[in-house]
């Protein structure tokens, strides 16, 4: 027989600090994020992540994503990236944050391209995921949309929900 191990409350507490550290380091306290049930309810926003991590990391390959419908839908946008789309959300409640409407790829120098982004959209004004109020429609020339960036793939020192990351360059 295998002896096994009992979390000692030390070790408990690492972990705890661990999550907390988690939490915070994409930008939420570490208590909950997301009010909406079936958009992560009250779990950690790390842990809401994650799953989209999981869930879009085929995405990689920008030939699975146009397999599966992305396309195409902008060119480089600065402190963004090229966006590739498959549809826009009627309402709030057609948001599944595992299922994103858009992608968004940044250039690398060797001219193929990195998956640094998933980005929600709807035409719901009222929406939100993980906490987050979705972004206004662009006022000048941009999607007639509310969106919602999630910087899964890229850090960002704006904030994992920023619309704008500094360390995307069309360059």
């Amino acid at each position: 027989m295998t002896p096994t191990t009992t979390p000692t409350r030390r070790t408990r507490g690492r972990v705890a600090a661990a999550l907390t550290g988690l939490a915070l380091a994409v930008g939420t306290p570490a208590a909950t994020a997301g009010a909406h049930p079936g958009h992560g309810g009250e779990r950690p926003l790390g842990a809401q992540l994650a799953e989209v991590r999981a869930t879009t990391a085929k995405y990689h390959d920008v030939d699975a994503a146009t397999a599966d419908g992305y396309l195409p839908s902008s060119p480089c946008v600065p402190n963004m990236g090229y966006h590739y789309q498959r549809g826009t959300a009627a309402t709030a409640a057609d948001l599944d944050p595992t299922a994103p409407e858009i992608l968004v790829y940044a250039p690398r120098k060797n001219g193929s391209l990195k998956l640094v982004a998933v980005e929600y959209a709807t035409w719901d004004a009222s929406a939100s995921l993980f906490g987050q109020a979705f972004d206004a429609p662009h006022p000048h020339g941009g999607p007639p949309f509310h969106t919602l960036h999630a910087w899964v793939w890229q850090g960002n020192p704006a904030g994992v929900l920023s619309p704008l990351n500094p360390n995307v360059s069309c360059d």
